[in-house]
């Protein structure tokens, strides 16, 4: 009896798989038994470009770089003589010409010393004379003639002396320029040599740029540049070159660069950020490319894709100069090469593309 009802079992359990076997081939040959295909391979996709013919065109390299705009004459003022800061005669951010009075040192001591020495010298003076004319009478020897012609000389010098440290009491101005600042509070006791006052002229000024050591042969003194600055945007400043350094900084194997800079208005004023445009070459004919059509494949290797029967070839190039966005290509493309210019960002090399017409400007 256990055995009739196992044998049953087993009978209703290779049934049941039979059946569910037949219902899964049914499902999956329902619609021609194979899957549904959405879209088509990646290579049949056409894509639509647009393109430049190729060809040369004047061009003139210039170089780009970053500085900073400096007074040409920058000077912090010292005394020459020490004593107590008797007055200041000009305010901070006073225009000021060369040997202008700006400044008062107490000079109690130094006046009354010069017209003591001065008297001294009046009177050396006096007895030369008398001396002279009695030697010419052969009344006294050569020696005491002598003698009085040194003294007044001595006493000459001792006058002079002291007028130039009474002279000094007097702080001057020994550019024309603007009273950046006052480095001493009057009443305050200086010795020889103590700042007081910082000055810059302003007329002319200097960018002081890097250049990188590969352009060390390219710039010369007298060269060319266009320097703006942010607070005027749209206005170029003319300047030339005026010093280039002899040597690298070992830092960031730079050349320290001058450009002399005209600034009569006084627009230009020291620390501004200068964007300086170099000009570092003749104008000559040359492959051009805007920079934006590269594709960059690693750190110094280019590409750009240029349309040819009907698909996408890759170019590896070779850049040279630059000046501004527009990029010299040395090698990898040819005067005449239809170079893809919109629609190049979703390209790989060989796909099939479409040229449509470069829209009217």
């Amino acid at each position: 009896m256990n055995q009739r009802r196992n044998r049953t079992a087993r009978i209703l359990i290779a049934a049941h798989v039979t059946a569910s076997a037949f219902l899964f081939a049914s499902c999956g040959s329902e619609g021609g038994g194979k899957p549904e295909q959405t879209g088509g391979s990646p290579d049949e996709r056409i894509l639509p470009v647009q393109v430049q013919v190729l060809g040369t065109a004047p061009f003139k390299e210039t170089l780009q770089l970053t500085g900073t705009i400096k007074a040409v004459e920058d000077i912090t003022l010292s005394t020459e003589e020490g004593g107590v800061l008797k007055e200041w005669v000009v305010e901070r951010g006073a225009t000021v010409e060369q040997g202008d009075v700006i400044a008062f040192i107490n000079d109690d001591v130094l006046k009354p010393a010069y017209e003591v020495a001065s008297a001294q010298y009046k009177t050396a003076e006096l007895n030369y004379e008398k001396q002279q004319k009695v030697y010419d009478q052969a009344a006294v020897s050569e020696l005491q003639m002598k003698s009085a012609e040194y003294a007044r000389d001595a006493a000459k010098a001792q006058a002079d002396l002291a007028r130039a440290r009474w002279d000094r009491t007097r702080v001057r101005s020994p550019i024309p320029g603007v009273v950046e600042d006052r480095l001493a509070d009057a009443g305050e006791l200086l010795s020889p040599g103590s700042p007081v006052a910082r000055i810059v002229s302003l007329n002319r000024v200097k960018a002081v740029i890097s250049v990188p050591e590969r352009y060390a042969g390219t710039i010369a003194v007298g060269a060319p540049v266009a320097i703006t600055v942010t607070a005027y945007p749209r206005e170029k400043f003319e300047g030339k070159v005026s010093f280039v350094g002899a040597a690298v900084n070992p830092d960031n194997r730079s050349l320290s660069v001058e450009v002399l800079v005209g600034n009569a208005q006084r627009r230009l004023k020291p620390d501004m950020i200068a964007r300086a445009v170099i000009s570092q070459s003749s104008e000559r004919e040359a492959l051009i490319l805007d920079g934006s059509l590269l594709v960059q494949l690693d750190a110094d290797t280019y590409a750009v894709y240029v349309e040819k029967d009907g698909r996408a070839v890759r170019r590896t190039v070779t850049t040279g100069a630059r000046n501004g966005s527009a990029i010299e290509i040395l090698s990898g493309l040819s005067t005449g090469d239809r170079v893809i210019v919109s629609g190049s960002q979703a390209l790989y090399d060989g796909q099939p593309v479409s040229v449509v017409d470069t829209p009217a400007r």
